[in-house]
């Protein structure tokens, strides 16, 4: 007995030590986590410049590090410090809107004489976006004052905003790389036949291409007519911008590929002298010289360098654009990303935390509008209601919603905008899309082929069984009957909510994408243009209903923030960590680019939660390069 008690007395310790060894370990970690935070934090409030010297005329200086996105990046998070740890050089997200705030504050601001873009390591954005930033240089430019952009190369998409400057340099071993546009989707059916897995197909729409990656090793005619159909639109509506900024004629923004390349054979492959010949750039200058021009232009502050203000230092002047200043307010909910059921989750978007912050609104009666800012090409048909009919009870209560449209309101994004008051869209908004689909794969071939095999005991023909399981016939007729239902019920609600024939609306729909210009001359959307158009619109509405005391209305942007140290922590575990650790070992292992573009498109199978297996999601409205 003596025996056994020691025996259990030794296990006892090693359970206590180890014990004791895991939760030291994580109290280390959690105090270098601290340490981590605090010191990064450090870091950041210290790197603020002191060079910039505030009794004389500076240029506003806007370094694009990153990209452009609706929302902002959070301003510190676990997440946001480990990835660049990982990366030193890793895209910051920047928001559209602060940009523009930014530069319309300098357009009155004496202390401000000019503008530079630097535009190296600019990632882009959508052209929506590029285009509404380029209508405040446009602004800026009216004032009198010079706005000069330079990179060391330019992409198309680089170039385009680069387009509304004055003064365009660029490296004299640089190039300018406009080629056009190309959607390029990956199909999976050869594959998914090698591995025996059957995925079973539900879909309603001639033009539904979001499910061909499963049926199919290439893309249908159909869906290649509608992509080519709105892609040549959106590339000649690039070329007209660039040709009028440029002032240059539309050839000379790309030639002809036959044409292109007989007189880059004339200056012997020397892409940098296409490039001024095409008169894009105004003018070749290395680093050395692009700061001695900038002196000149700008003058020279006290360490020598050009005088520049860096724009997150000249935006912390004043206060915060997406915080309201008054009483009366107009609420901005942003939905970017795909749209999935439960909370925002990495990239995508929640249904329950988008309408969390409707109902939000709803109970604040300070608020007296809301505009929903969509640029999703949606996905989770539940998640997509449930934000339709929070919106709903906000109309019934007389808070008028506008949505605002920017590079994308396709599919979902389109449901839940489509009964708003009024709908605001970009003319190069993708948008459209309506059209249902539900995929279930199963995978009994390929485990009968490794000698896996199931069966099953029921109580009824109707029992779903598991993956492993050939779907009946009668379960695919119900899964397809349910399908055409949401169809019918997505053509209904587009019908009410544009006041539409149901009959106009489903020849406007069946899958078809449409650019912004297309979706207001079919009444798919009420007005073209920019956030700005929104706005006015909401104030519009708020007008209208007669309250005289609610006087000035301000933006203020409703977002879903948890300020404790701990819920930050732990949401930016829940967040961001698997991506990281994922975008890490990639790397590490120095993958293709090719993958990662096939790992993003296979990544759509991840959004795929809906509860009842349908989705609203359009997959050939990816990105456009």
């Amino acid at each position: 007995m003596q025996v056994i008690l020691k025996v259990l007395k030794f296990f006892w310790r090693v359970i206590n030590c180890i014990r004791n060894l895991v939760m030291n370990l994580v109290f280390l970690l959690f105090v270098m986590l601290l340490m981590t935070i605090f010191t990064l934090s450090s870091i950041g409030n210290n790197s603020i410049k002191s060079d910039v010297d505030l009794t004389q005329p500076n240029a506003l200086l806007i370094s694009l590090d990153g990209f452009l996105a609706d929302n902002r990046e959070e301003d510190f998070s676990w997440h946001t410090a480990l990835r660049e740890l990982n990366s030193p050089d890793a895209p910051t997200q920047i928001s559209t809107f602060d940009v523009v705030y930014a530069i319309r504050k300098a357009i009155d601001d004496p202390m401000i004489n000019g503008l530079v873009l630097d535009l190296n390591h600019f990632q882009g954005a959508d052209i929506p976006a590029l285009n509404y930033v380029g209508k405040a240089i446009l602004d800026f430019k009216m004032a009198k004052k010079t706005v000069i952009a330079y990179s060391d190369y330019y992409s198309q998409k680089q170039y385009l905003l680069a387009s509304y400057a004055d003064e365009i340099y660029l490296n004299p071993n640089g190039q300018v790389s406009i080629e056009g546009m190309v959607i390029e989707s990956v199909y999976f059916k050869s594959l998914l036949d090698k591995l025996k897995i059957t995925p079973h197909v539900f879909r309603v729409g001639t033009y539904k291409a979001a499910v061909e990656p499963f049926l199919r090793d290439n893309m249908s005619d159909e869906a290649k007519e509608n992509t080519q159909r709105w892609l040549n639109k959106m590339w000649q509506g690039y070329k007209n911008t660039i040709s009028e900024n440029r002032h240059i004629s539309l050839s000379e923004v790309l030639p002809e590929a036959d044409i292109y390349l007989n007189e880059l054979k004339e200056l012997k492959g020397d892409t940098t002298a296409y490039s001024i010949k095409r008169h894009l750039v105004t003018k070749l200058a290395d680093r050395f010289t692009l700061q001695q021009d900038l002196i000149k232009q700008f003058g020279k502050n006290k360490i020598g360098e050009a005088n520049l203000f860096p724009f997150e230092e000249y935006l912390a002047q004043y206060p915060d654009p997406m915080i309201g200043q008054t009483k009366s307010k107009i609420a901005v909910i942003n939905v970017e990303g795909a749209i999935i059921d439960g909370e925002s989750y990495e990239s995508d978007v929640g249904g329950d935390t988008i309408a969390r912050l409707l109902r939000q609104a709803y109970d604040n009666t300070d608020i007296k509008a809301v505009i929903l800012r969509v640029n999703s090409p949606g996905g989770s048909a539940f998640a997509s209601e449930i934000i339709r009919q929070e919106i709903d009870h906000l109309q019934e209560v007389g808070k008028p919603v506008v949505v605002s449209m920017g590079g994308m309101a396709a599919s979902g994004g389109y449901w839940i905008s489509s009964t708003a008051d009024y709908i605001v869209a970009d003319p190069m908004t993708i948008t459209g899309s309506i059209g249902i689909f539900a995929i279930i794969p199963t995978y009994e071939q390929g485990l009968k082929e490794i000698g896996v095999t199931a069966d099953s005991v029921d109580t009824t023909k109707l029992v779903n069984k598991s993956p492993m399981s050939a779907l009946s016939k009668k379960t695919e007729d119900i899964f397809q009957q349910e399908i055409e239902f949401g169809y019918e019920r997505f053509l209904d609600v587009v019908s009410r909510g544009r006041h539409l024939s149901k009959d106009a609306v489903d020849k406007l729909a069946q899958g078809q994408v449409w650019l912004g210009s297309e979706a207001y001359k079919y009444k798919l959307v009420d007005e073209l243009g920019t956030f700005d158009e929104a706005i006015s619109k909401a104030t519009e509405l708020v007008n209208n209903k007669g309250n005289k005391d609610i006087g000035e209305l301000s933006v203020e942007w409703l977002t879903d923030t948890d300020d404790s140290l701990l819920g930050s922590l732990i949401k930016d575990v829940k967040k961001g960590g698997s991506s990281l650790i994922k975008t890490s070992l990639f790397d590490m292992i120095g993958l293709p680019k090719g993958y990662h573009q096939l790992k993003k498109q296979l990544g759509i199978l991840t959004k795929l939660n809906d509860p009842k297996g349908q989705y609203l999601y359009c997959i050939n409205c990816g990105e456009i390069n």
